[in-house]
């Protein structure tokens, strides 16, 4: 009788209920830790992103810095194919790419030994992923090989770089007279030397049969001094004459 009096103004409790009130199981179940699980989730996901883009990106850099070494390899074989590679040519063939810093080269009888630190690029999570990598191209004859050296070996001195202005005018010269001898004054006009990093060309004369060229070298590491020069050419007879032009011409 006391149970049922002490029973009767109670309602009864549905079986489950203290599952879903109070504590983390009955957080669980109205929900409540859903917002914070699901920002875990995306932090989780956005480290793992950013892992795999960082990973995948500086793999696509380091193979763009490899196919860069490839291609330098295939110029440098190339401006050798007539048996003689010149500095002019050396600058053009490694400096198409992307290179840091300067290039050195040694000749040591019938080999040519150029060493330039490369990069490449990649796709990267904050803008773009690079990758740098010192490289020893080797030239004997026609053939040319290449391989990754340690990058102490492209921390050359700068007396080890430096090309006086004589020596560089010398191959100008010298390629001149190839374009010349190929296609005449016109083949001159528009010969791969004027593309050569450090060559700027300043006026160009010409007439029939006739070609004069002023050209400056630019002095590396002093952007503000440069050494002038005009190269004369003519077709018939065929001549190529460099002479240092009156005080001025270059501007």
């Amino acid at each position: 009788m006391g149970r049922d009096g002490a029973g009767a103004g109670r309602d009864p409790v549905p079986m489950g209920t203290s599952l879903g009130r109070g504590g983390v199981a009955g957080c669980l179940w109205n929900g409540c830790l859903a917002v914070p699980a699901l920002a875990l989730l995306v932090v989780c996901g956005l480290w793992v992103g950013l892992a795999v883009a960082g990973h995948r990106g500086e793999s696509e850099a380091h193979g763009a810095m490899a196919r860069q070494a490839a291609l330098t390899r295939s110029r440098l074989a190339g401006s050798a194919r007539d048996g003689v590679l010149l500095g002019t040519e050396i600058d053009r063939d490694v400096r198409t790419g992307r290179v840091l810093g300067p290039v050195r080269v040694r000749r040591q009888g019938g080999t040519v030994t150029v060493t330039a630190r490369l990069e490449g690029f990649g796709p990267g999570a904050m803008g773009r992923t690079e990758a740098t990598g010192c490289y020893r191209f080797r030239i004997v004859a026609v053939r040319a090989t290449s391989a990754r050296v340690p990058d102490t070996s492209c921390a050359a001195p700068a007396s080890a770089l430096y090309r006086p202005p004589g020596q560089v005018a010398d191959d100008v010269v010298a390629e001149v007279r190839a374009a010349l001898g190929k296609g005449g004054v016109e083949a001159v006009r528009v010969a791969p030397v004027w593309r050569t990093p450090g060559i700027d060309v300043v006026n160009v004369e010409s007439s029939t049969g006739k070609l004069d060229v002023t050209f400056r070298l630019l002095e590396p590491g002093v952007s503000l001094r440069s050494q002038c020069y005009v190269v004369d050419v003519r077709q018939a007879p065929s001549s190529v004459a460099l002479r240092k032009p009156a005080a001025g011409r270059c501007g």
